[in-house]
């Protein structure tokens, strides 16, 4: 059975990882191996950061734990182990195809560059090893590791992102206007395409106030003239301006009497609108 795991788990956790990370024992730098390999505290501070743990349980006992981690605009799997009694069973297998399904972000797992099965293992399941370059780079965004670690790391990633990272060039008259809470919108490049950032061009009359939990916009303006209100500040648009809008800041929009404002919005992490981050919420009184 696999199942999220609880408070009641947490020191079964660390001894299937304390067990399993004996494989990594003189095959890791030496500077990396320590006794244990994983203690409580530093097990709580995984947790305390975002980590959730998922098990799989055979005959009622804990034999297997993955974690995942939600990261900006990317899924990480984290810490993923299996006792050693219970090894080649499929569970890390069946923790990966579940965990997979948790999340429509793109998926990275780092590992060490050593841990050649552990490369085998996530190659198994469609995953591919990523360029010198991009693993430092993604290290070093995504992950708070050592510099040593980093050198001696490898980064995985599933094909969402391969597709998701990559050039692309698209039309603005070849994407479909959709009605929008707001007003009009053209979605010329959305739903995590490409990497960078969505870019929406949007037309409205007035904007009620909301936010964006986990969702940055800049708006830049094409044409028209009003305002904007940013957490209670009003400011004027024409035509040239730009509005950088962090996630929770509450935003309205206003055009001049018989006008329309017409504007493109820069908005990331890249993600999907329906994604909980993007929606537009109210703020909380």
């Amino acid at each position: 059975m696999i199942a999220p795991c609880g408070d009641t788990d947490f020191e079964a956790i660390q001894a299937i990882v304390n067990d399993g990370a004996e494989a990594y024992r003189g095959v890791i730098p030496a500077a990396s191996w320590h006794e244990p390999y994983m203690s409580l505290d530093e097990l709580r501070r995984e947790i305390d950061s975002g980590v959730r743990f998922w098990g799989y349980q055979d005959g009622g006992e804990l034999v297997g734990v993955m974690g995942i981690q939600d990261v900006q605009d990317v899924t990480l799997i984290r810490h993923a182990y299996v006792r050693t009694a219970n090894r080649q069973r499929g569970v890390g297998g069946r923790l990966l195809a579940e965990l997979r399904k948790q999340t429509r972000r793109p998926v990275l797992v780092g590992t060490w560059a050593a841990a050649t099965w552990a490369i085998r293992f996530y190659e198994k399941y469609g995953f591919r090893l990523v360029s010198r370059d991009e693993k430092n780079r993604l290290l070093n965004k995504y992950w708070s590791i050592p510099d040593r670690q980093v050198e001696s790391s490898v980064v995985l990633g599933d094909d969402h992102w391969f597709r998701y990272r990559r050039p692309l060039v698209r039309h603005r008259d070849g994407t479909p206007s959709l009605d929008c809470p707001f007003g009009n919108v053209q979605r010329i490049v959305t739903g995590g395409e490409g990497g960078v950032a969505n870019v929406h061009v949007v037309r409205v009359t007035q904007g009620k106030p909301h936010l964006h939990t986990g969702y940055d916009e800049v708006y830049y303006v094409l044409s028209g003239t009003g305002t904007i209100t940013l957490d209670g500040e009003r400011h004027a648009l024409r035509p040239g301006a730009v509005a950088v809008i962090p996630a929770g800041v509450a935003h309205s929009l206003a055009a001049e009497p018989g006008q329309e404002l017409e504007f493109v919005i820069f908005g990331t992490p890249p993600m999907t609108m329906d994604d909980e981050r993007a929606r537009p919420a109210k703020r909380e009184p």
